[in-house]
């Protein structure tokens, strides 16, 4: 699959639902999935009723449209769609890209007011939005210092290749004549900005879900995935990517374009093929915690000293969390150990990992420009560092032992948290938060 690394089937465009689409329809609720078989053939037959001729937006979801989506969803892009060999990373991991490595692109600022609701974006990592020579609405993080311009090319880049969902990142560098010379600070200035800048713009991979603004979707909230080595083999990417601000505004219930339709019985839009990604990668390939500041995002030293493993033995995962929002704490609400995978999952994992060569590694490291990040090491380094880790993942019990262990369960059942022993790998068992910030114990949610 050369220029990309996703394939899928047109279902959800004019005239072109197929038998795939009807089998995603039944796979929803009954009551949905009735409706959808017959807007289905509604389109077949010519109807307006898809994406092809309109773009469609969700509205808010109730809360158990929302759970039923979480329910059926796909977390991975499947194996035999991926042509990860074949991707050129001196170029970029996607599918028809908007733009190159350090392209040079013109664009026109959009005031703070125009641009968000609340007036200013959420979040500490500087950003702004723009609109490029094509009318395309562009979200922009900027700001070297931060390490969050350099991690998610990286993280989104890596994603894409081995067939975990993810938005598109594009390191380029940005004129904008009429951008003030710090948009997240202050607009006075207009026409302050150093044209040329290094950047990253994103293009967000799928509408999302929500059944409230910034709903996304917890790690603490997995356990209702059907597919449990999917969304073990996630968390566990989040793990090794040490993807420590991910609270559940962070992570993306959504769905791609092609498998959104209007429902001719209610009118409302719905998703054919529901999916689960990380969206916001901001901090990782360090060691995030909460006074980590710098050190948790993309800074080498950093993620060299932190480890995989937390107890090989019992296959738990290391990852000290960000914030006390964090949705990756001990116990999920069905009382799993959150840090413990599967052996399917990590051998789904390992084998999604080892898709990527050292030349690839290089070529994605070198375009998230890694090199240029405190404390200083060479993109070959950090691909050797990236495959030491998967050499870790892979052979927990050290090098050549990978055909003799293996993992406590095949997938990791309810209520496997031990709640007398103490993890090392966390802040505790209730510090986790509704998207308000308040905090709940999971056992009394």
């Amino acid at each position: 699959m050369a220029g990309g690394a996703y394939a899928g089937t047109a279902a959800g465009q004019l005239g072109l639902y197929t038998e795939k689409a009807a089998q995603a329809a039944a796979a929803l609720p009954a009551p949905v999935a009735a409706r959808m078989q017959a807007g289905i053939k509604t389109a077949a037959s010519g109807q307006p009723e898809t994406a092809g001729k309109e773009k469609l937006k969700f509205d808010f979801v109730s809360k158990y449209e929302r759970r039923d989506y979480i329910a059926k969803a796909s977390l991975w892009v499947p194996e035999a769609e991926l042509n990860t060999a074949a991707l050129d990373f001196r170029q970029t991991p996607f599918k028809r890209p908007w733009y190159q490595p350090e392209e040079l692109v013109d664009c026109k600022y959009i005031p703070m007011a125009a641009a968000y609701a609340e007036g200013k974006p959420n979040g500490a990592t500087p950003k702004f939005k723009c609109e490029d020579a094509k009318g395309r609405k562009l979200k922009v993080k900027y700001g070297l210092e931060d390490g969050e311009v350099y991690t998610e090319v990286a993280a989104t880049w890596i994603m894409t290749a081995i067939g975990a969902y993810a938005d598109k990142m594009y390191p380029v560098r940005l004129n904008c004549p009429d951008c003030p010379s710090d948009p997240f600070e202050s607009e006075e200035d207009r026409g302050g900005w150093a044209n040329g800048a290094k950047v990253a713009v994103e293009d967000k991979l799928a509408e999302r879900i929500e059944n409230h603004e910034n709903s996304g979707i917890g790690f603490d909230e997995y356990f209702r995935i059907e597919n449990r080595v999917e969304a073990e083999a996630l968390i566990g990417l989040a793990h090794f990517l040490k993807n420590g601000d991910n609270k559940a505004a962070n992570q993306a219930l959504g769905c791609l374009s092609k498998d959104m339709v209007r429902d001719p019985a209610d009118g409302k839009v719905k998703c054919l093929k529901p999916i689960v990604y990380l969206q916001d990668t901001g901090m990782a390939f360090g060691a995030p915690g909460v006074f980590s500041f710098g050190k948790g995002k993309m800074n080498f030293d950093a993620w060299a000293d932190s480890r995989v493993w937390d107890d090989a033995a019992e296959c738990r995962l290391y990852m000290k969390t960000h914030i006390t929002c964090s949705s990756l704490q001990a116990v999920d609400y069905s009382g799993r150990d959150q840090h413990q995978i599967g052996e399917k999952a990590r051998q789904l994992l390992v084998r999604r990992l080892s898709l990527l060569s050292r030349a690839q590694l290089t070529d994605i490291f070198t375009a998230a420009r890694a090199p240029e990040r405190e404390p200083r090491h060479s993109a070959q380094d950090w691909a050797d560092l990236f495959l030491r880790k998967v050499a870790e993942l892979r052979d927990p019990a050290g090098p050549g032992n990978s055909g003799t262990f293996t993992c406590p369960y095949d997938i990791v059942p309810r209520n496997s948290a031990d709640l007398s022993q103490s993890f090392t790998g966390e802040t505790g068992y209730y510090d986790t938060c509704y998207p308000d910030g308040t905090q709940y114990n999971p056992y009394g949610h």
